[in-house]
């Protein structure tokens, strides 16, 4: 019998070079999409609200525009990423969204900018992101190896240091105008569309044939419901979108306008400062996830990070200077990144291959989806309360949930075993 021919040590050292390359295309797509956000975060609340003025209501219904279309689309996203190829979806939608950034670049540039024309480009880019997002997260442990939690946390840094570093751009505005931050994000998002080009095949994770994408879409949603764990995450991810990522969306930039007197290019230096302490958050959050390994109490962690971005949004009901402000919201941001990881990580986990991007979907769409009706809610209520009284509403009901998802769910007694 012959003997098993050992493998090559120029095979291994090509094998190794090949999937770090791999992951690093992967990477410079996702730092493409998320740089070109990180500019979006910051010039598009300074149109709404110092370039068109509107009123707290309608600051909220834009703000929702972005999001909205995940409640639509980021289900079939995930179906069409099960079934599709990974890469051929990711070449398209940075190919895609080239395009908007440079429409509202020439409609400021000819004075003809109107709150409608923003509500088409956060529409058109929301729903480019509810196909982005499930095939980028499907594709992540095919091409990051077997350590699930250490892919995501670097995923998750990249992607939150990307959106710092476009919100350090963004915050140039005074001197490079907003017509050329949008043709900024258009160049960065095509840079996206050559990575994603140079990525080898990803196909798809599910072969099996369905009556139609509804059907699909369904047997997503049951593989989501029938782990607990992973329901758990879910509505977990829809109250922080609902209560946490609606204040941020609203009331930040209505605080610097209407409490800190922001204007004009002040505006987007302000808001630039403070998602960049928020964001800067995530990111030290991550380094210190990644330095420290392993974690298998995943829920506690969860649980404590979200418990203390009740109290930051509670203490913004009294006024503070400036930099206190900041210094809250960089807490919040590292809360923020430990709850988005340790979630993200616990469904990487739970999900079948099979499944993996349409669960992946539903649990993005419970951040997706709170999100759009919180930002309507914070709208609406600060125009009713006020700023200081409003944010005591989703900081009280954040109470009542994190009590009641440690009674009667599993998170908190949840342990994760080793990859």
């Amino acid at each position: 019998m012959n003997a098993p021919v050992a493998a090559a040590p120029e095979d291994d050292a090509g094998d190794k070079a090949a999937k770090q390359l791999r992951l690093r295309l992967y990477l410079g797509g996702q730092a493409s999409w998320f740089i070109s956000l990180g500019i979006q975060f910051v010039i598009f609340p300074y149109l709404v609200t110092q370039v068109l003025h509107e009123p707290a209501a309608r600051v909220g219904i834009a703000q929702m525009s972005l999001m909205i279309p995940s409640l639509a689309f980021m289900l079939l996203g995930g179906t069409v990423a099960d079934h599709g190829d990974a890469r051929r979806i990711l070449v398209r939608v940075h190919l895609f969204a080239t395009l908007p950034p440079l429409v509202l670049a020439l409609i400021f540039m000819t004075g003809n900018l109107t709150y409608g024309s923003l509500i088409v480009y956060a529409l058109t880019m929301g729903t480019l992101g509810a196909f982005a997002i499930p095939a980028r997260d499907g594709a992540l442990t095919r091409v990051a190896g077997a350590n699930i939690q250490r892919a995501v946390t670097l995923a998750m840094g990249v992607q939150m240091g990307s959106q710092l570093v476009g919100m350090l751009v963004a915050g140039l505005a005074a001197f490079t105008g907003t017509p050329a931050l949008l043709i900024f994000q258009a160049v960065v998002m095509l840079a996206g569309f050559w990575a994603s080009a140079r990525l080898a095949p990803l196909p798809p994770t599910n072969t099996a044939s369905a009556a139609n994408r509804f059907v699909q879409i369904a047997d997503g949603i049951k593989a989501a419901a029938q782990t607990p764990i992973v329901a758990t995450v879910i509505a977990l991810n829809f109250a922080v979108g609902l209560f946490y990522v609606g204040s941020f969306l609203v009331v930040l930039p209505l605080m610097l306008r209407d409490i800190y007197q922001s204007n004009d290019q002040g505006f987007t230096r302000d808001f630039a400062i403070i998602n960049i302490c928020f964001w800067g958050g995530t990111i030290i959050a991550n380094l210190v996830l990644f330095r420290i390994g392993h974690i298998r109490h995943r829920g506690r962690i969860m649980m404590a990070s979200l418990t203390s971005g009740l109290v930051i949004l509670a203490l913004f009901h009294f006024h503070m200077p400036f930099w206190l402000l900041c210094v809250l919201i960089l807490w919040w941001g590292m809360g923020a990144g430990t709850t988005m990881t340790m979630g993200r990580t616990i469904v990487q986990v739970a999900a079948s291959e099979s499944h993996r991007a349409r669960v992946l979907a539903a649990y993005q769409l419970g951040f997706s989806g709170g999100a759009p009706v919180g930002s309507l809610m914070m709208g609406l209520l600060v125009g009713w309360l006020g700023i200081f009284d409003a944010v005591l509403i989703p900081a009280t009901i954040m109470v009542g949930i994190l009590a009641l998802l440690y009674f009667v769910t599993p998170i908190w007694s949840y342990r994760a075993e080793s990859e």
